[in-house]
């Protein structure tokens, strides 16, 4: 055996050699990455975590006196459950197998 026995072969000028993109290098059983999953339940949380936080810091700021702080985070608060309002409409649409507005 050669030494160049143990080397890839090299390319002549007309070969056509496939370029792996990076970002589908993932797995050859799959063939890439798997589609990706929607963030709903990270919005839920995160909508839900704001609403709480919103709410007491209103509160607190109420109890102080302080009306426009408490205001702002009130409002914030709503959008928040408006946001909840959504994600909730979009679940149960997800869960019905209807495909999602455009």
């Amino acid at each position: 055996m050669t030494v160049t026995g143990s080397l890839p072969r090299q390319r002549e000028r007309g070969d056509v050699v496939p370029r792996r993109r990076w970002w589908r290098v993932s797995s050859p059983v799959s063939g890439g990455f798997p589609p990706a999953r929607s963030a709903l339940g990270l919005r839920v949380v995160l909508a839900t975590f704001g609403l709480i936080f919103c709410g007491v810091c209103a509160g607190l700021f109420a109890v102080r006196g302080q009306a426009g702080a408490a205001a702002v985070l009130a409002v914030l608060a709503l959008v928040a459950i408006v946001d909840l309002l959504v994600l909730g409409w979009r679940l149960r649409q997800r869960a019905r197998g209807a495909p999602p507005p455009v």
